[in-house]
């Protein structure tokens, strides 16, 4: 179970956040706007939200009037379901104490632990939805900006 995200899951996470926000706009947010917006490196930006549209996240248009989009709605989609498209399945498969595959017949003391752990991180962050940060992007946009 990793507990933080590669730069790849950051840059996923950020780029779903962006398409997320950018929804109730009809059309395709192009490459360099996702970018810019969300400070990705323009060169791997690209690589990115094709993992997304892989997973079936996002969806991507190529030409002139191109670029990428949620596929569904965003709160049908889960932060669990961004990061692992980027990071692949979460659950861990490595006994903590021995290496290894880990195996039930072959459990060690630490098995049943980590796994009610692995699980609860997963199930929170699939409770959270795209929709539910970019609620929480605007509200922490708002407070920037009334500060002055």
């Amino acid at each position: 179970m990793k507990l933080a995200l590669t730069r790849r899951g950051d840059y996923a996470l950020r780029a779903a956040l962006y398409l997320a926000e950018d929804h109730a706009r009809d059309g395709f947010a192009k490459i360099k706007d996702v970018a810019t917006a969300m400070d990705l490196p323009l060169s791997y930006t690209p690589q990115v939200l094709l993992l997304l549209a892989r997973s079936g996240i996002a969806e991507g248009k190529p030409g002139r009037d191109g670029g990428y989009r949620l596929a569904k709605d965003p709160d049908r989609v889960s932060v669990l379901d961004v990061v692992e498209a980027a990071e692949g399945d979460l659950r861990s498969t490595t006994c903590i104490l021995r290496g290894g595959p880990c195996r039930w017949e072959d459990a060690c003391a630490v098995h049943g632990a980590w796994s009610s752990a692995s699980e609860a991180f997963r199930s929170s962050l699939a409770l959270t939805t795209l929709a539910d940060l970019a609620t929480a992007d605007r509200r922490i946009a708002e407070g920037s900006s009334s500060r002055g």
